[in-house]
């Protein structure tokens, strides 16, 4: 018999889905040369296409339409303030009927924002110079969303330009630990929390020395439990399986590697 669980949650009717997800800055060039600057966070990435989700009747989808590239500009969190200063202003002259009176015509965005361009390598269209992420891109679509309210842009990253202090030397990997993206949840700007764990796949799990010792040497080993404060690991021969000795592990990256490890083990 299953578990009633109808009184843990409620129906509520919010007026927008922002559940969490990183601002960028969308770049586009205007009819006259210039690039437009714009915030925005529904996005999201498959491979080295990065789908965008853009107002209708705004500067950055027409100019899309017009010009198909454009580069995608990932601000740290300790820069919200100037994605900020771009609120209540639109590229758009005149003003669109839909935002008159909330908005007002800026045509100097970068200034605005107290923002720099920087010349893009393969598109025809300005970086943020300050963004520790910035993405190059040509557009490969621009559909209308069923609503019509909102355009779809599907484009193809061309050129990907990270700050060294993000990235890991010697890979082509952006550190997680040193990444700090700047998300927007329900019209509030947060920092990312603290890492409380990651997928098999990732390239930065790193074994605890004493285990990874024994396993060098041929031994096995068995995460034989794990909780908030600590987990157990059982070190054993490599012929039969006998134990020889019981790790316990407490620093925070080691009880993380083996919750994976045990997550690992429970879905087999």
């Amino acid at each position: 018999m299953s578990e009633d669980r109808s009184d843990t949650h409620r129906v509520i009717e919010p007026s927008v889905l922002y559940l969490g997800t990183p601002v960028y800055l969308v770049a586009t060039r205007n009819p006259d040369g210039s690039t437009n600057l714009a915030p925005a966070s529904s996005h999201f990435a498959l491979g080295r296409t990065i789908v965008l989700g853009l107002e209708e009747g705004g500067r950055s989808l027409d100019n899309v339409r017009r010009h198909p590239e454009l580069t995608v500009n990932f601000p740290a969190s300790h820069q919200w303030r100037h994605v900020e200063r771009l609120a209540g202003v639109t590229g758009s002259d005149p003003v669109p009927e839909e935002k008159a009176g909330a908005y007002a015509f800026e045509p100097r965005k970068f200034e605005r924002a107290g923002l720099t361009p920087a010349a893009s390598d393969l598109v025809q269209v300005s970086r943020v110079a300050e963004a520790p992420i910035q993405l190059e891109a040509r557009v490969r679509t621009a559909s209308t969303s069923g609503s019509g309210e909102f355009g779809i842009v599907e484009a193809e990253v061309v050129r990907v330009h990270a700050e060294r202090g993000i990235t890991v030397d010697g890979t082509e990997h952006i550190d997680p630990e040193a990444w700090h993206p700047l998300i927007y949840a329900y019209r509030h700007f947060y920092d990312r929390g603290a890492e409380v764990g990651w997928t098999r796949k990732t390239p930065f799990a790193v074994t605890p020395p004493a285990v990874e010792r024994w396993e060098t040497a041929g031994g096995t080993w068995r995460i034989a439990g794990v909780d908030d404060d600590s987990a157990t690991v059982e070190l054993l021969r490599c012929d039969g399986g006998e134990l020889v000795e019981t790790l316990t592990l407490q620093d925070p990256r080691a009880l993380r590697w083996a919750a994976v490890q045990r997550a690992i083990l429970d879905a087999r």
